[in-house]
């Protein structure tokens, strides 16, 4: 398994608007009709990074990639034994990719603001008893999230019963200002590679 986070920083979306060029006319439409600058630009970053590493892994070019869902909307490579998850919060951007079976990934902000509530929603009173700060939680939140977008099932599960710490080939990395859950075969060997965003855009660069 191999993990790559982008970290946005203050980009801004006049910063990278030109790159929408880059992508099919669906995806620039999925891009635009977000609501707010920060999803346009993660929505944009992300395609861009999914799409180019896909491309280097497989040898297919970006425009003949083809996908499909699962039952829950998880994306898949068809004809293709590439295995990606995604995810994004503000601030960074993080995939993981696996050729050796189903991936999960998630990311989150370690100033996330958490409530009471979301302790209540999300945790086992076990967990709540053990997790006592928002960081606590994100560091559970993560390892589940991941765990159940390996599944294919994302958090249409009730949360609280599943056990952040009993989960099988699941982690989660400290990741300066961020924490990444993973989960899939290999985290215990997993390799997480920060990419620079003028990294990304340079591969683009002929096609702005």
């Amino acid at each position: 398994m191999e993990i790559l986070v982008l970290k946005t920083g203050k980009t801004t979306w006049d910063e990278i608007s030109g790159y929408l060029g880059c992508l099919d006319g669906a995806r620039r439409k999925s891009v635009t009709k977000k609501a707010n600058e920060t999803d346009r630009i993660n929505a944009l970053l992300s395609r861009l990074l999914l799409l180019s590493e896909i491309e280097r892994r497989t040898g297919t070019p970006m425009k003949k990639l083809n996908f499909s869902k699962g039952s829950y909307g998880k994306p898949y490579l068809k004809n293709s034994g590439l295995f990606f998850s995604m995810s994004h919060t503000n601030g960074a951007i993080a995939v993981a990719f696996s050729e050796d079976g189903e991936v999960g990934i998630d990311v989150e902000k370690k100033t996330r603001v958490i409530n009471e509530r979301m302790f209540e929603r999300a945790l086992s009173e076990d967990e709540r008893r053990t997790a006592t700060t928002s960081v606590d939680f994100l560091r559970l939140w993560v390892k589940k999230e991941a765990f159940l977008k390996r599944l294919g099932i994302g958090i249409s599960r009730d949360l609280r019963t599943v056990y952040a710490n009993d989960l099988p080939d699941t982690i989660f990395v400290d990741f300066g200002e961020f924490l990444v859950g993973a989960s899939g075969k290999g985290t215990d060997t997993a390799e997480l590679c920060e990419i620079k965003l003028s990294e990304l855009l340079q591969r683009f660069v002929k096609l702005v």
